[in-house]
């Protein structure tokens, strides 16, 4: 049941992205072309299809099943979800050329790599809510690393003094400086609560894995810093540019060993 739902949106994820790849080509040769109508379908449909493939891989009579390929591919269908909300308000269709793709990819690890870890209390609300915020905030800050990368080739191309098509295809810089920034707040506002929420749990994992999780969970508190800090220097001294690069890929890369890190610990260890 899982294939036959994961191979369609695998594919509508990749003609999604070509065509948003032909439109951004026209628009870096002065053909202005908006987000249109089909993308916005295709786009869909692939969340609906992911969606449906993620609930019937994750929900089963034990359980929840939630290994490193299913976590993956929850953060990669709310990504694109997060993306095509933003698409409505904020000028971030170029950053599909990336993320759709990696959607399809962990959709496909998901499906072929399934895990068979079961969470022992499924049941817990809180828990529940805990998991799908940590989620939630990890995907904002893969978009703000994308975000991130975007804003560094727009600087890259001001300062060589040679704007390509590549530039005038993308929004201004402030624009997509502004945006990273939104992302980051939104996040930072998520990770707080997730690291909340967390402390709960820290204590009740079983003694073989809880020197592990001490140590990733102080990972997680290191990357929160880094954004608060990140955030701070924003509001305060003005951060912008290469500063705000760097903390942001620094922030993100720290989260990713943490959530990962934890993921590991769990599967292998307990």
């Amino acid at each position: 049941m899982q294939l036959a739902l994961a191979l369609p949106a695998i594919l509508l994820y990749l003609i999604c992205t070509q065509q948003i790849w032909r439109r951004l080509r026209s628009r870096a040769a002065g053909v202005n072309i908006p987000c249109g109508r089909d993308i916005a379908m295709l786009w869909i449909g692939a969340l609906i299809l992911h969606g449906l493939a993620i609930y019937t891989g994750i929900v089963s009579p034990e359980g929840l099943t939630l290994g490193i390929t299913h976590a993956l591919s929850l953060v990669g269908w709310l990504v694109a979800l997060l993306v095509l909300i933003a698409l409505h308000s904020r000028p971030v269709e170029n950053l599909g050329l990336v993320l759709l793709p990696f959607a399809a990819l962990t959709l496909a690890a998901e499906t072929i790599f399934p895990g068979a870890r079961v969470l022992d209390r499924a049941g817990d609300l809180l828990l529940a809510t805990h998991i799908f915020i940590s989620l939630l905030a990890y995907s904002l800050f893969v978009i703000a690393a994308l975000q991130s990368g975007v804003l560094w080739l727009q600087d890259r191309q001001l300062r060589t003094h040679r704007p390509g098509a590549l530039l005038r295809a993308l929004p201004p810089l402030e624009h997509t400086e502004t945006v990273l920034f939104q992302i980051i707040g939104l996040g930072f506002l998520l990770l707080t609560v997730a690291i909340a929420s967390g402390f709960v749990y820290v204590s009740e994992f079983p003694a073989s894995i809880y020197p592990q999780q001490i140590i990733l969970f102080a990972i997680f508190i290191s990357s929160w810093v880094i954004f608060a800090t990140l955030l701070v220097g924003r509001w305060r001294f003005g951060w912008r540019g290469r500063i705000a690069i760097r903390w942001t890929l620094s922030g993100f890369l720290i989260l990713l060993v943490a959530y990962f890190g934890t993921e590991l610990a769990v599967t292998l260890l307990a």
